[in-house]
């Protein structure tokens, strides 16, 4: 679970210049940030933001990971235990040749190019969206004891009728040949 969101220093100006760079540039903006307040809202996990990621993700640099926001662009993201480095966005080449400079970095917190903003707030929501989802399961239980409260044998046998008929035949069967060889 993500507890800290460490911004770069330089993302603002990157986003300044990707709304400069044309409609895609703005696209990727709003993709970038939208992406961002779903992390600080959701986390990570969150269907919103997992399904941004790229294909084939990142193996120059541990923990990271890139998103694809559209028109060639991506967002770098770094995971370090609890904390979350938002690194940069850019173009598909600017966004390579930030990883080939800086993948030997070693990205901590409290480094001075990020800025720290705490995520606690947002773990009491996740935590509220655990209770709420066991909720959700003790009412589906008590729906389906409910139901099978109200459903009889003969209910039962008519709805799997096949089941019976091959248990019971599997059973007279069986009986059978102890039967005679009893009275043999």
């Amino acid at each position: 679970m993500i507890r800290y969101l460490h911004h770069s220093t330089s993302l603002p100006k990157q986003l300044r210049g990707l709304l400069k760079a044309g409609k895609k540039g703005e696209l990727a903006a709003c993709k970038c940030e939208a992406i961002i307040n779903d992390i600080k809202q959701y986390g990570c996990q969150c269907e919103a933001v997992f399904s941004k990621r790229t294909r084939n993700g990142e193996a120059r640099i541990k923990n990271c990971i890139k998103y694809d926001l559209g028109g060639g662009y991506r967002l770098v993201t770094i995971k370090a235990a609890n904390h979350l480095f938002i690194c940069f966005v850019g173009t598909h080449d600017e966004t390579n040749q930030w990883i080939a400079h800086h993948r030997y970095d070693d990205i901590v917190p409290g480094d001075p190019l990020y800025c720290c903003e705490e995520r606690a707030a947002q773990a009491d929501a996740e935590e509220s969206n655990d209770c709420i989802h066991e909720k959700m399961c003790d009412i589906e239980d008590c729906y389906e004891n409910e139901l099978i409260s109200r459903l009889d044998e003969s209910q039962l046998k008519a709805i799997f009728q096949g089941l019976f008929i091959n248990r019971t035949s599997a059973s007279d069967k069986s009986e059978r040949p102890s039967d005679t060889s009893a009275t043999s």
